[in-house]
Order: structure tokens, then sequence, then C-alpha cells
């Protein structure tokens, strides 16, 4: 199959071209030539020769969003809907990806993608958005939370890079949802192409308890422990502390991986597995 894929240079984008590439003639499209904040989505498309696109690029900076809304909507609702009504017209499937960023969060436990969503931040509103005009166009909708993996540094690279230079540590404790690893979302993206793409919504995250950033950085400190190297205490933060977050965040948005199971055939692992393997990595490439 020929799969375009947007936002390579961004970790989700990177990593499901670097995996797809092998059985199938994978077109990237990184922001460079593919910018979702053009108004000219439609004709871009119309140049392409693809039978699945693949979009996980988006503006995802909490912050950046809310400064700049107008981007944001065009960006994460506006691009995906064209997108959508594209693929739709012309025959072809969409994979679109999205984030727990769309629940509120009060409500401690798992969300299903059943669930009503409701987000609290200009970010999280406009990601819905997007979401719903790709579903009403008949594609797919891959949620994610927390990613991480070799592409990109993300929170676990930094609590590892910072306990080994020895610094100050420090994570929210009170704001909880499930890891994703980006080889693992790569190989449920392939199964969902070998199942025939179906259309609908899937939470694509690591099972395994939920936990915090703080549960995750114990994680780190805990591998690092049982690899012999001493590390600095880690302090717990409260999310209510982080003045730097101008936008609200969810606190309970761990996802219910039922449905993507049934897809797969089997659940997704535990994060726990997953981080320690991307850890492992890290530290033989370092």
């Amino acid at each position: 199959m020929r799969i375009a894929v947007t936002g390579t240079t961004g970790r989700v984008g990177r990593a499901l071209a670097c995996s797809l590439a092998g059985r199938h003639e994978v077109i990237e499209l990184p922001r460079g030539c593919f910018d979702l904040a053009s108004a000219d989505i439609r004709e871009a498309l119309g140049e392409l020769d693809f039978d699945i696109l693949l979009n996980p690029a988006g503006l995802t900076g909490l912050e950046q969003c809310e400064d700049d809304p107008w981007l944001a909507r065009q960006v994460n609702a506006g691009a995906p809907a064209e997108m959508a009504r594209f693929c739709r017209d012309r025959g072809r499937k969409l994979l679109h990806f999205s984030t727990d960023y769309v629940f509120d969060g009060i409500r401690p436990g798992l969300r299903t993608e059943d669930e009503e969503a409701a987000p609290l931040s200009v970010y999280g509103r406009t990601k819905l958005e997007g979401e719903q005009a790709v579903m009403a166009a008949g594609g797919t909708v891959m949620r994610v939370s927390w990613v991480f993996g070799p592409e990109k540094a993300a929170f676990p690279d930094q609590m590892l890079d910072r306990a080994l230079a020895g610094q100050e540590l420090s994570a929210v404790a009170d704001k909880y949802s499930r890891p994703t690893f980006t080889a693992d979302l790569s190989r449920w993206v392939a199964g969902w192409l070998e199942a025939g793409a179906p259309a609908g919504c899937f939470h694509a995250c690591n099972g395994g308890p939920l936990t915090s950033w703080h549960g995750m950085a114990v994680e780190v400190l805990g591998f690092l422990g049982d690899k012999g190297i001493a590390t600095p205490p880690l302090k717990a933060l409260r999310l209510d502390e982080m003045t730097a977050f101008r936008a609200p965040r969810p606190r309970h948005t761990g996802m219910d991986t039922r449905r993507l199971a049934r897809l797969l055939g089997e659940e997704p692992r535990d994060w726990r597995e997953a981080l320690r393997e991307h850890l492992e990595s890290r530290l033989i490439s370092r």
C-alpha cells in the first residue's frame, strides 16, 4: 500500500514512517512540505498518490494553543476536517491521532471511547473538533497519551538525563494517565491496517496501572537503581503548583484499551515493560 504520513519530523510521525517503510511505500509529509496551517490542504493532497493517510501532526503545545486559538483550530480541527472530506470523496482511508486531553479528567478511573468528551483547554477543544470531523466523514481516530520513544526526547528521557547528571528531580504526582510507547503504537497501527483499517475511535495507549508523571519518574529511578546507579531524591509536586501551566490540564485521563485489544487480538503490554525497554536502549546508545 501507499501510505502518506504527516508530521514526520515529530515523534509519532517519525516512528510510523520508519516502522511502515519495510512493508509499504511511505510518503513522508514533514511540515516543510505539508503545513497543516495552510489553506490549501485539499490541493496539496490532490497532488499525492496514496491509499491511506496517517495524520499524527498537530499543534500540541497547550500554552501555544491558548495564545493562538486560530492557529490551533486550523491545525487541529480545520486541516483534519479537510483531510477527512478529501479521503471520503476519493475513497481513501484516514487515520487521525488525537489525545486524552479531550476529557475533563474530573472523575478517577478509565475513560472509554463512548464516554462524553469535555475538554478544558483550547488544545483539547480543537483536537475534539478535529476527531469529530474525521469520524463524521467515516475516518478513524486513535487517541494517545503521554507518548515517549527514541524519535525525540520526552518526559522519561528528561528524568533519565537529569538523574544521570545528579540534578534535582521533581514531577507532578496528582495527574494520572497511561503512557504510550511509539514502537508499540506503530505495531498497533500495523494491526489496524491488517484488520482492514476499520473506522471509529480507538484508545491507543499501553496497559498496566494508571500512573502519574511522578510514578513514571519513580520507574526511571528504579531502572537505574537495578543497574547499580545512584540517583538524586525525587520530589513530588502538585499540579496546582505548576505556575508555568497557564492552560488547564485534566487530572484523570487514563484510557480503557479493550476496544483496541479486540481489534488486535491481544492486550497492549504494560507501560512499565515498554518504558524499561526504551530506557535500556537509551543507556546502550549513550
